[in-house]
């Protein structure tokens, strides 16, 4: 032994001091010279007491340098030839020797991290317990004598030794470097019984749990620690290491449940419970595991229905998974947030259909363990199908390894979404393609990929053939996608396509994606009404789906609210559009877009007369305008339809607040108009004229003119209503009803001002071109002149 360590009293060492160094003793407290506790001679406890306030404090639940420690490693003294394992139990590290030696651990008292130990020994065994507030790094490494046990090791991060397991005899063997003993041990926290393969030398175990059929590996610092479930299994020294075997009738071989070498996977093994087994032994594992649930004491349950939650997954019971992880949750909160937890809930979501639910599979920190889940959530999500593509192919490999209940499900859709949407270096994995009729789609998208799309439409409508539902709905999807883009289908005929494949599509699990192609191709053809109410249909069948929608109800809206009212128009069909807007637009989140569609239908609500649910309309879009100029005319139209509705305060009051000098143009024109409107309703008529007066655009021209009939100036209305019409009117060609009534009040303001020129030059413009009959008399009435009435007589007319 080192100077100054004294056989049977644990050591401790401070930071700094010299480790095992010739003549520097360990650090002792000045309690130390109570005499030494005769218990553990005895099978007793040799217990200190509890830590004091002081102790460190941990982050965030991991490891942490304690602040106030006095030391940071201590010396056991079990002897050079006794096997040590140890691991933690909740928050108490347990050491196991299997060799007895009682141990003084007076040493111990008031030092910090290792203040509160207990020291058993019981039959051909010790055990030493010492208790930590929160857990810490801690690492054990052999010495002449013992073993040191210390706080914040050298080797923190480093990777460990793989664990490799090997099928012999019909069990499994785990080799060990200098195995020692194997010893029964019950962990104090869960109950759960223990069989723990110890060794003389260094030996880490595994950093995560190991699960298997029957049994489990747990983490360990030293040794390896098995969790038995089943006690047909039994664990004994082999050659090399520990054996586990299997006794009696009817039990299940451990050897086609070994797993090659046990790696920390994060998600496969450890958080999923994947793994090429038998489905009967899946179903044992399961029926195991359930049974150990429900005859638990209910607060020892969770890791029994966690276990129960990884079995029926991996056997494709997705829905009973996330009901056995429902309750655990429900009983104990704190395990929704376990990344490995969260990560089997969401996988559980996934498979059971509610992809909204699977969210947490995008942003979980797997990294490669984790980028075949996280590929599958974002293709059924719709989410960058070149990047799930990817996602899936960096991890297809790994679906060889899975149950192949869950593989003959999961690895045809993978293959096929990499052939529709993957890289050239993506489809290198699916080399070679199986020739199951389950991967017809792959091989009709290589077709497809290689530029042969006549030859990829056959395959796609033999499939659409099959009697299998799957492979039959998956034909027809493509057969309309591939018809429709070779223009052999409007998309008229395709909507009604995908209309008569929603039957098999529900089936397949594909009819959120057939109906939101419904969609699609009822807006290409301008279907907009039966477009919005396909995605109505839609967001019923599938609720979670609503959010994946608005993109497309928004487009939807935005093009019924901004799409013109022609002259032509049918007023209900201007009530209908503004029905499904007013019923649809609470559903959208508010945006500059949102903004734009309340814009229009105020618009349409203006055009029927209905100028007080218009201005509710541009109060609701003016927070959301994403420019100035934008905001500048929808308060333009706010004031006019304030305006039209007698509210003349508050027409003032949206002018003043959305004036913005920077906007020119078209905006600024409009709103001059408005304004003058305005001051013609507050009497102002003069100085409205006197705004208008360098305005040459249409409305402003048609103000100035209304403004100038209203006081019978006729000549100074003719040259303006003049210089409109001469805009406006055409050369020669027909009239439209608007050119035809400007002719007549053009023809009216000239009669009242007894402008004779211009009612001649009028009368020779508009020639013999055809207005409607009433108008047509009015403005032969109006052009005829009493010089021209004198003419016509005196040559006989």
């Amino acid at each position: 032994m080192p100077s100054g360590w004294q056989q049977e009293r644990i050591g401790v060492q401070a930071d700094g001091d010299a480790e095992g160094q010739p003549g520097k003793p360990p650090l002792r407290n000045a309690s130390s010279s109570t005499p030494q506790s005769k218990g553990a001679s005895s099978g007793g406890n040799t217990e200190t007491p509890p830590p004091s306030a002081t102790q460190a404090t941990a982050n965030e639940g991991h490891v942490s340098t304690p602040v106030t420690a006095q030391v940071s490693k201590i010396f056991l003294p079990t002897g050079d030839d006794a096997g040590i394992a140890a691991f933690w139990s909740r928050n108490d590290m347990i050491i196991l020797s299997d060799h007895v030696t009682h141990m003084d651990a007076s040493a111990l008292r008031d030092t910090g991290p290792f203040a509160s130990v207990a020291v058993r020994t019981m039959g051909d065994m010790t055990a030493v317990t010492f208790h930590f507030e929160n857990r810490h790094e801690l690492t054990l490494s052999k010495q002449p004598g013992g073993w040191i046990l210390a706080l914040s090791p050298d080797d923190v991060g480093k990777v460990r030794a793989r664990i490799t397991s090997q099928e012999k005899d019909g069990g499994i063997l785990y080799p060990m470097s200098r195995p020692g003993r194997i010893v029964p041990f019950t962990d104090p926290s869960s109950g759960a019984r223990l069989l723990v393969a110890t060794s003389s030398v260094g030996f880490p175990g595994p950093r995560l749990p190991r699960r298997h059929v029957g049994y489990e590996l747990w983490p360990s610092v030293q040794g390896l620690v098995f969790a038995v479930e089943s006690d047909q299994i039994e664990l004994r020294d082999g050659d090399g290491g520990p054996f586990l075997d299997v006794v009696g009738e009817g039990a299940v071989p451990l050897a086609s449940a070994a797993s090659g070498q046990a790696t920390d996977d994060r998600v496969d093994w450890s958080w999923l419970g994947l793994r090429s087994l038998p489905p009967e032994t899946l179903r044992e594992d399961y029926r195991r595991h359930w049974t150990q649930a429900a005859m638990l004491p209910p607060d020892s349950r969770t890791d029994a229905r966690l276990a129960a939650a990884r079995s029926a997954f991996a056997l494709g019971d997705a829905h009973n998974a996330r009901a056995i992880l429902a309750t655990a949750i429900q009983d104990n909160p704190e395990l929704a947030m376990l990344p490995n937890v969260a990560f089997l809930q969401a996988a559980s979501e996934l498979l059971a259909g509610n992809t909204a639910g699977a969210s947490a599979l995008e942003s979980a920190d797997t990294g490669a363990d984790g980028a075949l889940w996280r590929g599958l959530y974002m293709e059924r999500a719709g989410k960058d199908p070149a990047g799930a593509a990817a996602l899936l192919a960096q991890g297809y490999s790994r679906l060889t390894d899975y149950p192949a209940t869950l593989r003959n499900r999961l690895q045809p859709e993978a293959a096929t979404f990499i052939a529709q949407y993957g890289s050239d270096q993506d489809l290198s994995v699916l080399s070679p393609v199986p020739d199951a009729p389950a991967f017809a789609a792959v091989r009709a998208f290589m077709q497809l990929r290689a530029g042969d799309q006549a030859k990829a439409l056959t395959a796609f409508q033999a499939m659409a053939k099959q009697k299998d539902p799957v492979i039959a709905e998956a034909g027809g999807e493509q057969s309309v996608v591939l018809r429709q883009a070779a223009g052999q289908i409007s998309p008229v005929e395709a909507a009604q396509a995908y209309e008569r494949l929603l039957p098999a599509s529900r089936l397949a699990g594909r009819e959120e994606n057939v109906r939101r192609a419904l969609v699609s191709s009822w807006m290409k053809a301008g279907e907009w009404e039966k477009a919005l109410s396909a995605a109505d249909e839609e967001m019923r069948v599938f609720p979670e789906g609503r959010e994946a929608m608005m993109p497309q109800v928004q487009d939807i809206l935005l093009h019924l609210a901004e799409t013109p009212d022609s002259s032509g128009s049918h007023p209900a069909d201007v009530i209908d559009a503004v029905a499904l807007i007013e019923s649809h637009i609470d559903q959208i989140p508010d945006s500059p877009v949102k903004g734009r569609i309340l814009g229009g239908l105020g618009e349409k609500l203006r055009g029927l007369g209905l100028p007080g649910r218009a201005a509710l309309a541009f109060e609701r879009a003016l927070p959301l305008a994403d420019d100035n100029a934008r905001r500048a005319t929808w308060g333009g139209e706010l004031a006019q339809v304030d305006i039209e509705a007698q509210r003349l305060g508050q027409a003032r009051r949206a002018l003043d607040e959305t004036a913005d000098t920077g906007v020119g143009g078209d905006v600024a024109s409009r709103r001059r108009v408005i304004a003058a409107s305005l001051m013609v309703r507050e009497g102002n008529r003069d100085q409205a004229l006197q705004m208008l007066a360098q305005d040459e655009t249409d409305p402003s021209l048609d103000l100035r003119g209304r403004i100038l009939e209203e006081q019978k100036k006729w000549p100074d209305a003719v040259l303006v209503v003049g210089r409109m019409a001469t805009k406006d009117i055409p050369e020669q060609g027909s009239l439209n009803d608007t050119q035809q009534d400007l002719t007549v009040r053009l023809a009216t303001d000239a009669a009242r001002a007894s402008d004779w020129e211009t009612l001649d030059r009028l009368r020779d413009w508009i020639g013999r071109r055809h207005l409607s009959p009433e108008r047509q008399r009015i403005f032969e009435l109006l052009v005829t002149s009493p010089e021209e009435d004198i003419r016509k007589r005196l040559n006989g007319g």
